[in-house]
This record gives C-alpha cells, sequence and structure tokens, in this order.
C-alpha cells in the first residue's frame, strides 16, 4: 500500500497538468495582487468605504479570499475544473491504455483504487488552497491585518464569525482546511463516473457542470443547509450569505458515500469480471 501511495501521488504531482491548474489559478491569484492589493498599498491614505463609513485598507478588505470581487468570483466559478485537471481522469485513461493491469499484477485491487482516491484527493485540495494562501501571504506582507467593526463582509451570524473578530489567521486557517477537503472530495467525482463516461473532456467538464447546475438548483430549496450546498457558497470565506456547518457536513457524507458506492466498490467489482 505504502509504495502504491508513494508512486500515485508522486504521478499526481509531478505531471504536467498540475502544473497547468496550478499556473492558472496562480495567475487569478496574482492579477489580483497587482491589481488591487499593490494599488491599495501605494496609497495607504487611501480608504475603503463600506456601509457609510470609511476604513483604511487592510487584509481583511484587500486579499482576494475576503472580497467578492471579480477575481475571486471567476476563480470559485471555475475552481471545480482546476481541482480535476491534475488527475481526476487518470483511473479513466489507466483503464484505457491497459496500464492498470500491470498494477494489478503487482499488488491488490483495492491498495490501487484507494491510492488513486487519496492522490486525487491531494491534488485537487493542494490546487483549491494554494493560489488563496499564496495571495494572503503576500497581501500580509504589506497591509496590515487590522479587522474594523463593519469593515469586511463577513456576516455577525456566519459560521465562525467570533473566531474571524478574535483571531482572524484561526479563521482563514480553517477555512483553508475545509476548503481542502471540499476542493480534494471534488476532484473525486470523475473517479465515480469514470466506468460509464468513455471520453476525458466530458469526464473533466462534467464537476464544473454539476457545480452550475447545483448553484442553480439549491437556491429552490427551502431548507438552509440545501441551500448552504451551494457550491459557490462552499467555497466562499466571505458570507455575505452565511455558511452552515450542516451544509459543510452533507456536502462532505455524500461525496465519501459515492465515492464508496460508486468507484470503490463498483471498480473491485468490474475490474474482478
Amino acid at each position: 500500500m505504502k509504495q502504491m501511495l508513494k508512486i500515485e501521488i508522486q504521478r499526481a504531482f509531478s505531471g504536467a497538468a498540475f502544473k497547468v491548474s496550478l499556473i492558472i489559478g496562480c495567475l487569478i491569484s496574482t492579477l489580483q495582487f497587482m491589481n488591487v492589493v499593490i494599488k491599495h498599498a501605494m496609497d495607504p491614505m487611501k480608504f475603503y468605504f463600506y456601509n457609510g463609513l470609511d476604513f483604511p485598507y487592510t487584509i481583511v478588505n484587500t486579499w482576494m479570499g475576503a472580497v467578492s470581487d471579480a477575481y475571486y468570483e471567476v476563480y470559485i466559478r471555475i475552481l471545480p475544473l482546476l481541482v480535476v485537471i491534475p488527475y481526476a481522469s487518470s483511473y479513466y485513461i489507466d483503464r484505457k491504455l491497459g496500464i492498470i493491469n500491470n498494477y494489478y499484477i503487482r499488488t491488490k485491487r483495492i491498495n490501487y483504487l484507494i491510492a488513486k482516491l487519496v492522490a486525487v484527493f491531494l491534488s485537487g485540495g493542494v490546487i483549491a488552497v494554494l493560489p488563496l494562501f499564496i495571495n494572503l501571504v503576500s497581501t500580509s506582507a504589506i497591509l496590515p491585518t487590522l479587522v474594523w467593526p463593519g469593515g469586511s463582509e463577513i456576516n455577525a451570524n456566519a459560521m465562525w464569525s467570533d473566531i474571524y473578530y478574535s483571531n482572524i489567521y484561526l479563521y482563514y486557517l480553517l477555512y483553508f482546511i475545509l476548503e481542502f477537503i471540499c476542493g480534494g472530495l471534488l476532484a473525486t467525482i470523475p473517479l465515480m463516473i469514470s466506468l460509464w463516461i468513455n471520453n476525458t473532456f466530458v469526464l473533466l467538464l462534467f464537476p464544473i457542470v454539476l457545480c452550475e447546475f447545483l448553484n442553480v438548483v439549491t437556491g429552490w430549496a427551502t431548507s438552509n443547509t440545501i441551500r448552504g450546498m451551494k457550491p459557490s457558497r462552499l467555497f466562499s470565506m466571505t458570507q455575505l450569505a452565511i455558511n452552515y456547518w450542516q451544509s459543510y457536513v452533507l456536502f462532505i457524507l455524500i461525496i465519501i458515500f459515492l465515492d464508496v458506492v460508486m468507484y470503490m466498490w463498483r471498480g473491485v467489482k468490474h475490474d474482478t469480471l
């Protein structure tokens, strides 16, 4: 198992697809930093006007994850595609090219499937978080960390709002962990459907199409938990619309269940037959 994990993780992180996806994410992060953060840092006397009050520009109203501007909106919208580009289609490709048979000779099927799942999860999680982390660190290097009451886009009743106003970096750390998990799980969706779809292009586009569909459909729900499962809300730290921990738990449990049933169980059964 350890050797299989090492092989799959190395394949996931050393491939050109991972680098391309990371470059795209970092490009959005860099553009936001150059066009927004540096602009604010160059004019420290310019104030941020919010809710009828003036506040000096700080991290909480400048870095990409803190404001619902065009850069963050684009990042969230294409995130379902970015997380699957690195390695999510590898299971389908391994089966199509017969590479999977070489692995099955050397190890148990379940070992290969678990290693593949872990590698896809980790690569997706890194892609979801690393560009944001780089943007936050870069912004914190040139702007102060001050949380002004009413000067941020975090709703007072939002999830972890007490942590946000007492230790903002702990809040961001918790959200990075949460987005790493959700981004990693989102990347595993192509694994579930690899046995039914015979086109890499369709396989990679499925998660982003699914997320846009859920963005619309969940808005019709009367339950706050279901409405909170809107992907564009799950991956947003701004919380102008409150995020609910129940929505994250339900999202995580559903994908884990589908990974076990549609990928692990079906994978072992299919390849055995």
